[in-house]
């Protein structure tokens, strides 16, 4: 399901979740949209797989319902028309980017150039500093396998509200469905829309080192730069190993030798010295900036890239979740199956009979419960023992239920440990407690 899809899948996941009065949508509307939905599904599955086929259908329910909704709820029409993505964002900031670079490198007024203050300098540090902070975040991620939340702060936060689409106000029941559509599209879409303001941002920082180093060529034309140095702290030999450090990958791309400790002491400013051409130390300067920050940057954008086009073709939607398996139900999907684990609580027929109901609105009609034997009290160890039993059939559960005796006092020792136990069996699966 591509981008487009699974945000009018959500839309309408969000109106009829929270329509429950049918104030917005019919109940006929949406049994005639999930009908007609299913006809040209089915149509179109000659040569599709089960997921796909899902995929198709949902889709094709949710413009449907959506079109109606259209002729009369101006909000919904904004909503769904917004980009996710706004496009000038792809071409201003890096323009921008290019123009601050080349009015980012000027000389100073006496035409000399301190090899230690240059301001390609500042620009390779930067970089570095950046590619550091993304490793470490890179291994954060890969140590704690924590999703990341979106921020409502900070650069990123910033490119959101900008670039993501402004809601239209809407009011009566169609008010509240909105605005948890918009929370839950920030949520899901926030790799997304990482994605490419990481591609953004380092195809800017890449054009803003390339201005910078055309603009510093371009002033070479026309003014006789002078290469020195100077500093109250560093002698010749602190900044000949400085530099050797920076530059040095560089050096041997030129014909010139890079200059040794004696060398650089003669380059010293100091009273009556005027120091030497600037050339060699714009283009090793240029080099190394063209390979620690313009090649890396751009390789970056391109990883980037390749993840919104992935992202964008495959949007990951779980469609295990009850609305969807509800929905997949009916358009012939497998009978979804929830499995309920009581603690110290004995059903009657009629406790039974209401949460049969209740699993049955959540999943469809033909969703089937199953229902395990109460664990006992002070029994919470064997929890686990309940599912456990069943892990070859687990991947045909869309729901797990804790049930409790809502007459019992919750203790962390006693119930805590029991869910503590089903959590560790059912390893993140989905699971509601009753």
């Amino acid at each position: 399901m591509n981008e487009a899809a699974a945000r009018d899948v959500l839309l309408v996941r969000a109106i009829e979740t929270c329509d429950t009065e049918h104030a917005v949508l019919s109940r006929q509307a949406r049994d005639e949209a999930s009908r007609e939905a299913a006809e040209q599904a089915h149509w179109r599955a000659a040569g599709q797989r089960a997921p796909a086929q899902a995929d198709t259908f949902l889709a094709q329910r949710a413009r449907l319902l959506l079109k109606a909704l259209t002729v009369h709820q101006r909000a919904v029409r904004g909503t769904v028309a917004a980009p996710d993505w706004r496009p000038w964002l792809d071409w201003a900031l890096p323009g921008a980017a290019l123009l601050a670079g080349l009015l980012f490198e000027r000389m100073g007024d006496r035409g000399h150039v301190n090899v230690l203050a240059f301001p390609l300098l500042v620009l390779l540090l930067w970089n570095l500093a950046v590619y550091a902070l993304l490793v470490a975040g890179w291994l954060r991620g890969r140590l704690t396998r924590a999703p990341r939340r979106p921020t409502r702060h900070g650069p990123m936060a910033w490119l959101r509200r900008l670039a993501l689409p402004r809601t239209p106000r809407a009011t009566g029941a169609l008010a509240p469905a909105l605005g948890v559509f918009v929370e839950d599209w920030l949520q899901r879409a926030a790799p997304l829309t990482g994605a490419r303001a990481a591609r953004l941002l380092h195809l800017a920082a890449a054009l803003f080192a390339l201005g910078a180093l055309a603009g510093l060529y371009v002033r070479g034309l026309v003014f006789d730069y002078r290469a020195g140095w100077e500093s109250t702290f560093l002698d010749a030999h602190a900044v000949h190993a400085l530099l050797s450090t920076l530059l040095g990958p560089a050096a041997p791309l030129l014909p010139q030798p890079f200059p040794g400790v004696t060398q650089i002491a003669d380059l010293h400013f100091g009273p009556g010295a005027a120091g030497e051409s600037a050339a060699r130390w714009i283009h090793w300067y240029a080099l190394t900036v063209a390979g620690a920050v313009i090649a890396p940057r751009l390789m970056l954008a391109a990883v980037a890239a390749a993840h919104v086009r992935r992202l964008t073709r495959a949007f990951p939607l779980d469609l295990s979740a009850p609305y969807f398996r509800r929905l997949l139900s009916r358009f012939g999907g497998t009978a979804a199956r929830a499995r309920v684990v009581p603690f110290s609580y004995t059903l009657d027929a009629a406790a039974i009979d209401r949460l049969r109901t209740v699993v049955q609105q959540l999943l469809g009609e033909a969703a089937e419960l199953d229902l395990r034997v109460s664990i006992a009290y002070g029994d919470e160890a064997r929890a686990g023992d309940a599912l456990a039993a069943d892990a070859k059939g687990q991947t045909d559960v869309a729901l797990d239920l804790a049930l409790f005796n809502l007459a019992a006092t919750p203790e962390q020792e006693n119930h805590g440990a029991f869910l503590d136990q089903l959590q560790a069996t059912l390893s993140g699966a989905r699971a509601l407690l009753v």
